[in-house]
């Protein structure tokens, strides 16, 4: 058992819970905000559940949806709760995700039909360096392959670590709900993890003596950020008095 299956499987456990309850929160509660977060951690967790599959072979479905769920689709998707819940101008918000969603629908379709290359599958006995390094080798060279992802992926970062950052100031200025200033310190953590191991593998395509075990520490990044995302969503709305949050500089 690889310790790439591991990761995998922790993550789409802790995606497959926390989608779970982010649903159920917006099931009784309302709130596109809680909608957007559930349906990125349902992607967060079909990244985790079909890494999970292809450490036991070759699976074509899998494959697809795992680079449309993962390189694609989830920090965007993410990103778009945020929106919801912070932008004042609801139009602003509601013309975005209708934007990420055409998206979302158009690289589905492409993600499923593309033609693919099974006989570049051998990973080996790790699957995760082998996704990390060697995919191009399965998915043909597209400008979708080339565009999507980054700028997807740049987007969904951006608004849901600077939204959190933002937040957390506006909390920690107005000294109240010191809850909600660490949950969304958290938020932010677990949205910058997965972009930090990204660019790890980028350096890791120049630098090859960190290429041993860059791709371990881009999912471990992947892991650790649904965990820190969990925990910081679980901070950020718990019941808590307003307080007053004491800071002290001293120099």
């Amino acid at each position: 058992m690889s310790l790439s299956f591991i990761i995998g499987f922790l993550t789409a456990i802790v995606s497959g819970v926390f989608a779970y309850l982010v649903l159920n929160r917006y099931r009784l509660r309302g709130g596109t905000h809680l909608l957007m977060w559930g349906l990125g951690l349902v992607l967060y967790f079909i990244g985790g559940l079909t890494e999970t599959i292809l450490n036991f072979g070759w699976n074509d479905l899998a494959f697809r949806l795992w680079y449309w769920s993962g390189a694609i689709m989830v920090a965007a998707v993410l990103a778009q709760g945020t929106m919801h819940l912070l932008v004042r101008r609801p139009y602003v918000a509601t013309i975005t995700s209708v934007i990420v969603g055409i998206i979302a629908f158009i690289s589905l379709i492409w993600a499923l039909s593309v033609p693919l290359n099974p006989a570049a599958f051998t990973p080996g006995n790790d699957i995760g360096k082998f996704l990390t390094e060697s995919y191009r080798a399965i998915l043909p060279d597209s400008p979708v392959r080339r565009i999507l992802p980054p700028v997807m992926n740049a987007y969904g970062t951006v608004v849901l670590v600077g939204g959190a950052v933002y937040s957390s100031y506006l909390f920690l200025r107005k000294q109240i709900m010191p809850n909600r200033v660490m949950g969304n310190i958290f938020i932010a953590i677990g949205g910058l993890l997965p972009a930090l191991g990204g660019s790890l593998i980028k350096l890791a395509e120049t630098s090859p003596e960190i290429s041993e075990f860059a791709s371990v520490l881009k999912y471990l990044g992947i892991f650790l950020g649904v965990v820190f995302l969990f925990i910081g969503f679980q901070m950020a709305t718990s019941a808590s008095r307003p307080a007053q949050v004491s800071v002290r500089v001293t120099g």
